[in-house]
């Protein structure tokens, strides 16, 4: 049988690219927002931790390979824009002026 699966990771082998970084940007944005608003509480902030990596397509081949359950037959890098404006559409109200 094959398998197809979809991972966020990074084109790069560079582990600390801009490109892996504009996740936690906007999540660190959203959160800090939500603890001006007072929706959450700082120190629950402060404690919080997303461990998190984005392999690079060689780094991935290179574990599926080593690991020897699986063979690999391709790996197909595809690109997602991080712009949230580049997506929102407030003139379609169809999905409630949600990006998507």
């Amino acid at each position: 049988g094959k398998m197809v699966l979809t991972i966020l990771g990074r084109k790069t082998n560079e582990p600390y690219s801009k490109e892996s970084s504009y996740m936690y940007h906007l999540l660190a944005t959203v959160l800090n927002n939500m603890v001006t608003e007072g929706l959450i509480d700082e120190e629950k902030l402060n404690r919080f931790n997303l461990p998190f990596y984005a392999p690079s397509p060689i780094e991935l081949g290179f574990l599926i390979e080593n690991e020897g359950s699986f063979s690999l037959d391709q790996i197909h890098v595809s690109e997602v824009s991080w712009q949230p404006e580049s997506n929102y559409n407030t003139s379609n109200n169809s999905n409630n002026g949600a990006p998507y």
